[in-house]
């Protein structure tokens, strides 16, 4: 979970209230407290709310609960003169950019600390290690207007933020930095901006200019996000723009030119109706219609006829049922008085769960490391990496991000990923889930839970993930395994089985074929297996 350390001394004089009870309230905005010293408190904060990544962000949420500061804080944007002018040649590379400026600022220390704090959270939770959301913090007196964002050739040379002395491109996409971040492919090019001076700003997403940095001297700053979807861009942007207002910047509006023109920030509020019905359900509390509007206010949120005004940056509020949470928040949690339930009888552990833990502890007990992985997935991974077609996909409609679009109906796909994501650390990997998967069946979508398990190393084979196998079944269920050459998607031809537990066919293992790995840039063998462990609970019972 991120974390954001708070000077105490400097976020009382912020939130203008006592040292004591900040702490007592920080827990009352949702957030936990990892660390309180007399300097000091260190909280966490849930990715749900990346608005929170800064004590600027805090500081106006917990103004709202103690009822400092209530409704909706206006946040506009005003023509700033300044426009970027788009190349088509990033068109496949990361098409979309968003700009905002900040004015009018005095910036200490603390102040460019938690700014850029806030940076490197954004790049690692919304823009998802910079690929959906790569963000450059410039000194506007730096900069001379207008920019252009195009592209590069390995020959430009400029200093890299954090650099002694120029580089080239090709050593900057040799770098550690070039190597973690940059996607290109091909002879494409890499994003690159620019002032009309031809000062490098950043080489998105790899690394910004030491040319245009920002310091405790910044009075106004340029804030630019590029991306491959526009709306994580967007968002992005917002919360960055919401931030340096609150930080006491005049924030001004760039005009995006090029093949979709347009300005940015958007920051006007969002509309979501306030279902009164649903927050008294979902709360288990009959609060009046002025105590809903006036706990909405608490959470800076903004009320106009039976609507709730919902700034930019609260990009976590997205339907009517998170109102009931805001509405929580604002009315208080120590407010609400526990109910126990009427029934007199004794709760009993859920068998089935008790069947996927023993199965979970098995495998741990055999060295394997389990994995939790997402149930929704990308269409690539489960798909167009194995060659395999997509027609029964079950897709997610309006989906966040294309990296979660589809449900799964595999767990070896998830696991692959996680390999992928751990090929620095040292082989053998042994690693399993046990987790959901869905399917297209005769009365719609069908759910069931699947133990995966994927063995990775130099000599990784059909034996040992057999052995592993048959370890398993023997130990959960008592009963031995029987496999029956037969072709399967993510196995290798000649390499792959049909696993029968108890007579009745219960899974698959093989060995993943060479191209999928080579999808997911692995280097060594792997072999795998995966059991449909709601259908072998359903034979013990």
């Amino acid at each position: 979970m991120p974390v954001v350390k708070l000077e105490l001394g400097r976020f009382a004089a912020m939130v203008g209230s006592d040292r004591k009870t900040i702490v007592e309230a920080l827990p009352f905005v949702g957030l936990d407290i990892e660390e309180t010293a007399r300097a000091y408190v260190r909280v966490e904060y849930s990715p749900n709310r990346p608005d929170l990544g800064s004590d600027f962000g805090i500081a106006a949420a917990l103004k709202g609960v103690l009822g400092k500061e209530t409704g909706l804080a206006k946040v506009g944007a005003r023509p700033s003169g300044i426009k970027v002018f788009v190349d088509r040649s990033v068109s496949r590379l990361r098409p979309f950019i968003a700009c905002a400026t900040a004015s009018g600022l005095e910036l200490d220390d603390e102040d460019v600390r938690q700014i850029i704090s806030l940076q490197e959270d954004l790049h690692n939770g919304l823009g998802r290690r910079r690929r959906l959301a790569a963000i450059g913090l410039h000194d506007l007196r730096a900069v001379v207007p207008d920019l252009r964002y195009g592209t590069a050739a390995g020959s430009l040379r400029f200093t890299p933020l954090g650099g002694a002395r120029e580089a080239s491109l090709k050593e900057i996409l040799g770098s550690k930095e070039g190597r973690a971040y940059f996607q290109g492919a091909g002879g494409r090019g890499v994003p690159l901006v620019t002032d009309s001076a031809g000062t490098v700003l950043s080489v998105p997403p790899i690394i910004n200019g030491a040319a245009t940095a920002i310091s405790s001297k910044t009075r106004a700053v340029l804030v630019e996000v590029t991306g491959p979807e526009e709306r994580a861009v967007d968002e992005v942007l917002a919360i960055m723009s919401t931030t340096l207002a609150m930080a006491g910047g005049k924030i001004g509006s760039v005009e995006i030119v090029g093949a979709k023109g347009r300005t940015t920030p958007d920051l006007t509020p969002l509309k979501v109706p306030i279902d009164l019905a649903l927050i008294r359900q979902v709360l288990g509390v009959g609060l009046s219609e002025r105590e809903v509007s006036d706990s909405l206010r608490r959470s800076r949120l903004g009320v106009e006829g039976g609507s709730a005004l919902v700034p930019r940056h609260r990009i976590d509020i997205l339907h009517p049922v998170d109102l009931a949470e805001e509405v929580a928040l604002g009315y208080g949690f120590q407010r609400f008085t526990p109910v126990y339930p009427p029934s007199e009888s004794p709760g009993a552990f859920n068998e089935f769960q008790g069947f996927l833990d023993d199965a979970s502890t098995v495998m741990a007990g055999e060295g394997m490391i389990e994995m939790m992985t997402y149930e929704l997935t990308d269409e690539k991974s489960l798909y167009s990496s194995f060659s395999r077609p997509s027609r029964n996909r079950i897709s997610v409609q309006n989906p966040k991000s294309a990296e979660h679009s589809v449900l799964r109906d595999s767990l070896i796909p998830s696991l692959l990923s996680a390999l992928t994501s751990n090929a620095h650390n040292d082989y053998p990997q042994r690693v399993y889930e046990v987790g959901r998967v869905y399917r297209r069946g005769a009365a719609g979508v069908e759910e069931s839970w699947n133990l995966g398990c994927l063995v990775a190393h130099s000599q990784a084979g059909y034996s040992e993930a057999r052995m592993f196998l048959d370890a398993l079944c023997r130990t959960l269920v008592g009963k031995e395994v029987s496999a029956e050459e037969a072709p399967h998607w993510a196995l290798a031809p000649g390499r792959s089985a049909s696993v029968g537990v108890g007579g009745q066919k219960a899974g698959y293992l093989g060995e993943v074929k060479a191209e999928a790995l080579a999808a997911f840039g692995l280097g060594v063998p792997v072999a795998a297996f995966e059991l449909d462990l709601s259908s072998i609970y359903k034979q013990l019972k």
